[in-house]
C-alpha cells in the first residue's frame, strides 16, 4: 500500500470528520492497495489499515463510516444492520474523488501508454477492409486489435455506420457497413490498470453529401475545447466553450451530451465536463474532450482525446491523426 496516499486519504477523513472509511473491491481499494483482492479494506485516522472478510467488528457503533460508492446494496445493507440506526453512513466519493482526480507523474505515464496503444489500435483499424462488414463484425476485430495493442481488457467498443453514427449510445448491430457511410468508432480498455478512450470517424469510399462540412466543425471544436483546458477554470467553462462553439456554428440542437469526462482507472470518472460541474481543473488532472454532432437519421461526428491538464495547458495523450479515415475497402 502507498505510505503517501494512505497518508493523504487519512487526512481526508479528519478534514470530512469520518471516522472509518470501508472499501471494497474496486477501482478505489486499488487506488490505495495497488490490488483488488477479496473482502474489505477498513482505514481508521490512526492505526494500521485491516483487510478483512467482515468490516463489521472493525467499526465502533455510533461513528461516522463512509463506505466506497461503488459498495454493492447488500453489503452496505449488511453492515447497517449489525450496527444499527446510531452508525451513520455516508458515501467515500467527495472524500476519494478529490485525490483521485490529480494524478501523479507515474499515472500520467501509465495513461500516456494506454493512449498510444488505443492510438496503435487506430491505425491498424484504418487497414482493415469495412466494406461489406457489419457493425458487430467490425466490433469483434476492434476488440482483438486492442488486445493486440497491449490492452488487459476491453472495455468499450462502438461501432456506428450511417444513420447509427447520429445515435450518441448506440450499441453494434447487424447493420451492414456500405460505401458512402460515415462510421464512428469510439474504442477503450485497461491498460497496466489505466483506461484509454478515443473516437474517430472513418467513411467508406467517398464521405457524405455535406458531411465533410459539418466534420470540420467538430474538428474545430474538438481543438478549441482542448485549448480550454487550463489550471483555474472549471469543467462547466470547459463544457460551456464546446457548446458555444457549436451553437455559433448553427448546430447547437445536436450536441446531444457533456464535453468530456475524467480517465483514470475508471474509464468515467470526475471531473465531469458539464454545465453543473463546478470543479476547478488543476495541474495533473487528465480527462476526455469529445465534442460531437448528431444529425438524426443522417449520420453523426466525434472526436475525442485524452489530455491532461499541465501548468501551461492542456496536453494531449493521444497522438492518432484526428482527420477523417477514408478507407476505400
Amino acid at each position: 500500500m502507498s505510505d503517501d496516499r494512505l497518508e493523504r486519504v487519512r487526512a481526508r477523513m479528519v478534514e470530512h470528520g469520518v471516522d472509518v472509511l470501508v472499501l471494497r473491491p474496486s477501482s478505489n481499494l486499488r487506488y490505495l492497495a495497488r490490488s483488488v483482492r477479496h473482502g474489505f479494506l477498513v482505514i481508521t485516522p490512526d492505526g494500521p489499515p485491516a483487510h478483512v472478510p467482515d468490516a463489521s467488528p472493525l467499526i465502533p457503533a455510533g461513528s461516522r463510516v463512509a463506505v466506497d460508492p461503488q459498495m454493492l446494496a447488500h453489503e452496505l445493507l449488511s453492515i447497517q444492520e449489525r450496527l444499527g440506526p446510531q452508525t451513520l453512513f455516508a458515501s467515500a466519493e467527495p472524500l476519494l474523488a478529490a485525490l483521485r482526480m490529480r494524478k501523479s507523474g507515474a499515472e500520467i505515464a501509465a495513461l500516456e501508454r494506454a493512449a498510444v496503444a488505443a492510438d496503435r489500435a487506430v491505425a491498424s483499424a484504418a487497414e482493415l477492409s469495412w466494406s461489406g462488414a457489419t457493425e458487430r463484425e467490425m466490433a469483434r476485430l476492434l476488440r482483438r486489435l486492442l488486445l493486440e495493442a497491449g490492452h488487459d481488457e476491453v472495455t468499450l467498443v462502438t461501432v456506428a455506420a450511417g444513420e447509427h453514427s447520429a445515435d450518441p449510445y448506440h450499441r453494434p448491430t447487424e447493420r451492414t457497413i456500405n460505401p458512402g457511410d460515415a462510421v464512428l468508432v469510439n474504442i477503450g480498455g485497461r491498460y497496466e490498470d489505466y483506461c484509454s478512450d478515443i473516437a474517430r470517424m472513418f467513411v467508406v469510399a467517398e464521405p457524405p453529401e455535406d458531411f465533410e462540412a459539418m466534420y470540420s466543425v467538430v474538428l474545430a471544436v474538438h481543438g478549441a475545447a482542448c485549448e480550454a483546458v487550463r489550471p483555474g477554470v472549471t469543467a462547466a467553462e470547459i463544457d460551456e466553450v464546446c457548446r458555444d462553439a457549436i451553437a455559433a456554428s448553427g448546430y447547437g440542437s445536436f450536441f446531444a451530451h457533456r464535453t468530456g469526462h475524467g480517465v483514470g482507472l475508471d474509464q468515467f470518472e470526475p471531473p465531469y465536463l458539464s454545465p453543473g460541474d463546478r470543479t476547478v481543473i488543476e495541474p495533473g488532472m487528465t480527462m476526455s474532450i469529445q465534442p460531437a454532432i448528431y444529425l438524426p437519421g443522417l449520420y453523426g461526428a466525434r472526436i475525442e482525446d485524452v489530455v491532461v491538464c499541465t501548468d501551461v495547458g492542456a496536453r494531449r495523450l493521444n497522438q492518432s491523426p484526428r482527420l477523417l479515415i477514408v478507407t476505400d475497402r
